[in-house]
């Protein structure tokens, strides 16, 4: 009798896993290249909205990818208060099956896989968009995913200076401290968003505000920045997205749904005329990325299920050479 198996991947599996910060660059930049080029299906990621009961909501992620032949869905919650509980402010399980048959073949848990693949997300986005020669960052939170986005910055940029701020002085303390420890990088934590930003060449905004506030004040940015934004509510000033040279998005059909800069897409001001390109369609090499005459420039990636396949499915194959993790029986066949 024929078995049909799937693998199980708990949390301290799947971070042994991780490939280091050159392949996860080349897997993750393989999907976007690959949604630029259409190689994807990837539906709008749905919400389980319960912010007006706990103050947190569910993201549910679907998508196949044509690199790898991969289908796959994440379940991610995301909670503001989940600190108070010693928990990241994102949990996350992802789920790969083979597109073929419709059988699953993995559940891994997907929270610090969804912490590097984001913070790769954003590095990639700063290869092709940001000014030459970037040396300071300006970081605008210290969620889970700050670390990986400074981190992997820090590796395609001869980075001098990183400045945090965040709500709470504990979490922008520790994460400077941290990127100290581990990166070499001065790091300076700040009290306001003001000090973080001025005179930087990288801003990033990685906020979890409970409602729109404008944090990142347009005439705190350098002439020719890369603002990189990606929290949940609106927390950068119009004003910056009106006059950007570029405005560059991860998925715009995504992002017509919510997100950072919906309120301007409701009202009409931010439309896909406007917009310059998806970061795909520049990794694809079909948009060129920044030019000498640029000024400032957007991008916004709200995430999208690719990134998640493209990784999950190396750790995946990792776990399987490596025989890591829990083969569960999921049926078996009945003899022929």
């Amino acid at each position: 009798m024929a078995r049909i198996d799937f693998r199980y991947l708990d949390r301290a599996q799947v971070r042994s896993l991780l490939p280091p910060i050159k392949t996860l660059l080349s897997l993750i930049e393989q999907g976007l290249s690959a949604h630029g080029r259409r190689d994807v299906v990837l539906p709008p990621k749905a919400h389980i909205q319960l912010d007006d009961r706990y103050n947190g909501h569910f993201n549910i992620l679907v998508g196949w990818a044509g690199p790898n032949d991969t289908a796959g869905v994440k379940v991610i919650g995301d909670y503001v208060e989940n600190y108070k509980h010693g928990l990241p402010s994102e949990v996350a399980m992802l789920t790969l099956y083979n597109p073929r048959t419709g059988v699953p073949q993995a559940l891994m848990d997907a929270t610090d896989l969804t912490t590097e693949r984001t913070g790769a997300v954003t590095g990639i986005g700063a290869k092709y968009l940001a000014p030459k020669g970037a040396k300071v960052i300006g970081h605008v939170g210290a969620r889970g995913t700050a670390f990986a986005n400074i981190a992997i910055l820090a590796k395609l940029f001869e980075i001098a200076e990183v400045r945090i701020t965040s709500k709470r002085p504990e979490t922008r303390e520790a994460l400077a401290q941290r990127v100290w420890e581990e990166c070499g990088i001065k790091a300076v934590a700040v009290a306001t968003a003001e000090e973080a930003c001025r005179g930087a060449d990288i801003v990033v905004e990685a906020t979890r505000l409970e409602k729109p506030e404008i944090l990142i004040r347009d005439e705190w940015l350098t002439p020719n920045c890369l603002l990189i934004c990606y929290g949940w509510k609106m927390a950068v000033d119009p004003a910056t997205v009106r006059a950007a040279s570029k405005v560059v998005v991860d998925d715009w059909e995504q992002c017509c749904k919510g997100g950072q800069l919906h309120p301007m897409i409701e009202s009409g001001e931010l439309t896909r005329a406007k917009l310059y390109a998806e970061i795909g369609e520049v990794t694809c090499g079909a948009k060129a990325g920044r030019a000498d005459a640029d000024g400032r420039i957007v991008f916004w990636h709200r995430g999208f299920a690719i990134s998640d396949i493209m990784l999950g499915a190396n750790i995946l194959e990792s776990a399987v050479s490596k025989e890591i993790g829990t083969v569960l029986n999921l049926f078996d066949l009945p003899d022929e």
